[in-house]
């Protein structure tokens, strides 16, 4: 007597995901005492230059160590542009975006 075969199950790709948004950067300087960071604005797209100085800072959260993350506003739209780990931002300059 022979088994019963089974039939191969019929494969079904997973649905695509949508999209994330990104937000483009890009940082000069890094060697240096002030760094350069060239990046868009997350909510209206506006391209913004940064220039900060210093390391990272470590705080500690809920007794562990954390990175502190500095909020950027944007000039144009008034929200947060970013968030930079930087001990210091010292300016915010709006520009032409660069990737547009």
């Amino acid at each position: 007597m022979t088994e019963p075969t089974e039939k191969p199950k019929k494969y079904i790709p997973d649905p695509e995901l949508p999209p994330e948004k990104c937000q483009h950067v890009r940082i000069l300087d890094a060697d240096k005492p002030v760094q350069r960071v060239f990046y868009e604005c997350y909510h209206c797209f506006q391209g913004l230059v940064s220039e900060c100085s210093g390391k990272p800072v470590i705080e500690e959260f809920k007794g562990r160590p954390s990175v502190r993350e500095l909020k950027v506003k944007c000039p144009n739209c008034g929200e947060t542009a970013i968030k930079l780990m930087t001990a210091k931002v010292l300016s915010t300059t709006a520009i032409p975006s660069p990737w547009s």
